[in-house]
Parts: structure tokens; C-alpha cells; sequence
């Protein structure tokens, strides 16, 4: 991920990605890589809050390709 040292990253089960990643923006925080799909799994993007800390969101969804 861009910006980030390594280490351990926190990701949180949403609904949406797509949805979460608006309002990650929407509160001042950033989205570093935009919905990604991983395949059998679900979809995952990387975002920095307004603190500087990097967290991941993932939405399951066993269809995703």
C-alpha cells in the first residue's frame, strides 16, 4: 500500500465498500487504493484516516472475480 511500513494493517467487515469508501472521504479521511476485487473472497480497499492511520475495509462476497 502506498505510504505504508509494513506491519500489521486493522480491516473491517462492511456492507459496502463502495458505500464506506464515500464516507471515509466524506470525514476527511482518504482512500489509498480503490475497491479491489479478490477473487472467491470479496472486495477490499485501503484507506488513511484523519489521524494518518492506515485501515482496510472489505465487503465478503464469494462471487467476486
Amino acid at each position: 500500500m502506498p505510504g505504508h511500513s509494513g506491519g500489521m494493517t486493522n480491516v473491517i467487515d462492511v456492507p459496502s465498500v463502495d458505500e464506506y469508501c464515500h464516507k471515509v472521504q466524506t470525514n476527511g479521511g482518504q482512500v489509498l487504493e480503490g475497491k479491489m476485487p479478490i477473487q472467491g473472497v470479496g472486495y477490499f480497499a485501503s484507506c488513511k484516516d484523519t489521524e494518518g492511520n492506515i485501515f482496510g475495509i472489505i465487503e465478503m462476497d464469494k462471487n467476486a472475480k
